[in-house]
């Protein structure tokens, strides 16, 4: 029988480890620009989080699989270009922190997040993730993206650790739809979302500043 209680946390990267959102808009804002389109930020909002294959037919409509490659390569060769003027500003409060914490604790740890693995590779050698995490999943890994359970299924895998003894740190509610469909428990953190619209995870806080790895254990009581 699998060991019950916290055995892995798995880690979102957008809105939950940095703070990239402004960075994200300004580089599809630049792409809209580019292609005649218009882009609101609560169209932003409402697509951040999605893999970029979703995004782009849900904004301007339907086309072709090379087009939407293309364009999606064009917004995050933007984005990396803006992130590495700054990197100091990345990480979002508490989160070095508590990846270090979980890290001390001896729990296992993943990344998974849409983006781009080059995104990935770029952010994880600015900050340093190396240090804390095992796997490095990126939405391209897997056939779909969030609200399917794919990508966390995977991390999971990857870990080698049972679904059910997996925290999901999240910011988005495709993100925690993604983790209970995997059969993981979810903490959702209010960067990027209101805390109200983020209310179906297990446990919502403002910043990871408020979060401890006795709060994480409490989400999978060992029996």
């Amino acid at each position: 029988m699998a060991e019950q209680g916290l055995r892995a946390v798995i880690w979102d990267l957008d809105g939950v480890i940095i703070d990239s959102a402004q960075a994200h808009f300004r580089a599809w804002q630049r792409l809209a620009q580019e292609e005649g389109w218009t882009l609101s930020e609560e169209e932003f909002r409402a697509t951040f989080g999605m893999r970029n294959d979703r995004i782009i037919p849900l904004l301007w409509g339907e086309m072709p699989p090379e087009r939407v490659r293309a364009l999606s390569e064009r917004k995050e060769a933007y984005f990396r270009e803006l992130v590495r003027q700054n990197p100091q500003s990345l990480a979002l409060p508490g989160a070095l922190e508590l990846l270090q914490a979980v890290h001390e604790a001896g729990i296992a740890q993943a990344l998974a997040s849409s983006t781009p693995p080059e995104n990935i590779a770029l952010i994880s050698e600015l900050l340093g993730l190396q240090r804390y995490l095992q796997v490095l999943i990126s939405g391209e890994m897997v056939e779909r993206g969030k609200p399917a359970p794919d990508i966390f299924l995977k991390a999971a895998e990857a870990l080698q650790v049972p679904p059910s003894t997996c925290v999901v740190i999240e910011d988005a509610v495709a993100g925690i739809e993604a983790a209970h469909a995997a059969g993981m428990r979810c903490l959702a953190v209010a960067t990027t979302r209101e805390p109200e619209a983020l209310h179906e995870a297990d446990l919502v806080v403002r910043s990871l500043t408020e979060v401890t790895v006795e709060r994480l254990r409490a989400l999978i009581p060992a029996s």
